[in-house]
């Protein structure tokens, strides 16, 4: 009897922390760097248009998202800015740290997209790469904080130049923070 009952109270205390929500959208603002083939770029402003996920259970699920920065270069006379952006999906692990949910979420940025704009000329970049994600999540209810570290990388592999094709590794460190609403 007392080994039944301390099962239904171990039960009971991990059904009290399930996630009560499966699905979550979340919006985010941060600072982001530019590297690889661009590290003359300035850091800047980063912005989560969304980041929408859905979990299977408590520990499993996937997330989707859109994430844009903008950046300025300044060397020798010539003007630049640029703008990179990351559309995103892949698996999303999380798991309790303290009162607090560490997501982490390794995406494969199926569609990279770059613009930059120069005393120069203007030009389209276009590629695919891979995010490390991470959100710390704390907040109780529907409404959620986050805190955000995620290292982007990859390659523009459709960048055309005056007809020359060309291509060129990029990588990000972006540091923000969200708020997202569980469903």
């Amino acid at each position: 009897m007392k080994k039944l009952l301390l099962l239904t109270f171990i039960l009971t205390a991990f059904t009290m922390n399930a996630q009560d929500s499966k699905f979550y959208l979340g919006v985010g603002l941060g600072y982001a760097t530019a590297g690889g083939d661009f590290d003359d770029y300035k850091g800047g402003i980063d912005f989560d248009f969304f980041d929408i996920g859905y979990r299977f259970n408590e520990s499993w699920g996937i997330t989707l998202g859109l994430n844009s920065s903008g950046h300025k270069f300044e060397e020798n006379g010539i003007e630049a800015t640029a703008g990179f952006a990351t559309f995103a999906a892949g698996p999303m692990y999380s798991f309790p740290v303290g009162n607090m949910m560490w997501d982490f979420k390794p995406q494969w940025a199926f569609s990279m997209a770059g613009a930059i704009e120069s005393d120069l000329g203007d030009y389209d970049l276009k590629g695919s790469g891979f995010i490390i994600g991470n959100s710390l999540v704390f907040g109780d209810g529907p409404w959620q904080f986050s805190g955000d570290l995620d290292y982007v990388f990859g390659n523009f592999d459709d960048i055309d130049i005056s007809g020359v094709d060309y291509d060129a590794d990029f990588n990000s460190l972006r540091i923000g923070f969200g708020v997202r609403y569980n469903f």
